[in-house]
């Protein structure tokens, strides 16, 4: 499970530190995970999966089932299209392909935060943006329920 923030630097090499809590591998006290997934993630960020992650991932989107499903398909190729595997080094360093850094606008400050299933690696900066529009819009939900509105589902 990932949880918490971890501020990082992107190196010259283009490289990231995996921050050791989140290599730490929970079914095996004293391990720690060296082999990762990296996919292109929403609103701007790259998603991190474990191998057992991605596997349970794939399982989800019905990789038995694709054949018959189109839209299944469309939507695997495109994830499995827009993720590498990757090893980190000695030092728990992972290197960051130029199109993922790119699509996450990564500069020198890194923030990886966990998102329970997968850690996700963001730029500080939109991270802050991104934070700063949700606790809008969590107010903003606030405000409606306390003035009564129903919410979608309740």
């Amino acid at each position: 499970m990932f949880v918490g923030r971890y501020e990082v630097k992107l190196d010259a090499k283009n490289r990231v530190i995996i921050p050791q809590k989140l290599r730490e591998a929970r079914e095996t006290p004293g391990a720690m995970h060296s082999e990762f997934y990296l996919s292109l993630g929403n609103e701007g960020c790259i998603y991190v999966y474990t191998p057992q992650g991605w596997e349970d991932l794939m399982n989800q989107f019905g990789a038995t089932r694709a054949n018959a499903n189109e839209s299944l398909r469309r939507l695997q190729r495109l994830v499995a299209a827009n993720t590498v595997p990757c090893g980190c080094d000695a030092q728990g360093r992972i290197l960051i392909p130029a199109d993922f850094r790119r699509h996450a606008d990564l500069k020198r400050n890194v923030l990886w935060v966990g998102a329970v299933s997968r850690a996700e690696i963001w730029d500080v900066e939109r991270w802050r943006e991104i934070q700063s529009r949700n606790v809008a819009a969590d107010e903003d939900l606030r405000i409606a329920t306390d003035a009564g509105f129903a919410l979608p589902g309740s």
